[in-house]
């Protein structure tokens, strides 16, 4: 969503048109899902803290100053909301990445291998601390500039990045101990 467009619909859903917040949460609700599932990687949990983030979203409107996008206020709420859900819980589900894959009739053994790549990165990155994670998640599957990543995490720039260069780190090392 192009950013006027976003920061339009913003204002008209703190004014109250419902029509508009159901467009951001159109918007956005898939990627915001894919981010939670990437970090917590088990689907029903995804699927609730994505909810929850959206409701908690609709009722704090009216505090969403715009000093930053609609989104990345958004994704921080969801941050906030992951992280309650891991502390309020006290553990964390995981579930295997295999029903995701293509169809086994589809599975030559380039793919296979390629699962399997998959397989070793996504177990590797759940391997990292917390905000080494967050940032790695942000960054390479959501595509966010460290400014929007250091807005979701709610930490400098400058964390964000070392954050993620930390993570990235030891992704390599992990990726390489493996061969």
């Amino acid at each position: 969503m192009e950013w006027e467009k976003e920061r339009e619909l913003t204002k008209r859903a703190k004014k109250g048109d419902e029509g508009a917040f159901e467009d951001l949460v159109r918007a956005h609700q898939r990627k915001l899902y894919n981010y939670i599932y990437r970090l917590c990687e088990n689907h029903d949990d995804a699927a609730e803290i994505t909810q929850k983030a959206f409701v908690k979203a609709y009722f704090s409107l009216g505090n969403f100053r715009g000093d930053s996008l609609f989104r990345t206020w958004l994704f921080r709420i969801a941050l906030n909301t992951f992280r309650n859900h891991v502390r309020d819980e006290g553990r964390r589900k995981h579930q295997t990445l295999d029903g995701l894959d293509p169809p086994a009739q589809e599975k030559t053994f380039s793919m296979m291998v390629q699962k399997e790549e998959r397989k070793k990165l996504a177990e590797a990155v759940q391997t990292l601390p917390e905000r080494q994670r967050e940032a790695v998640v942000l960054r390479v599957h959501e595509e966010y500039s460290f400014n929007e990543v250091a807005g979701i995490m709610g930490c400098s720039v400058g964390a964000a990045k070392a954050s993620y260069h930390q993570g990235v780190k030891k992704l390599k090392e992990s990726i390489r101990g493996d061969e």
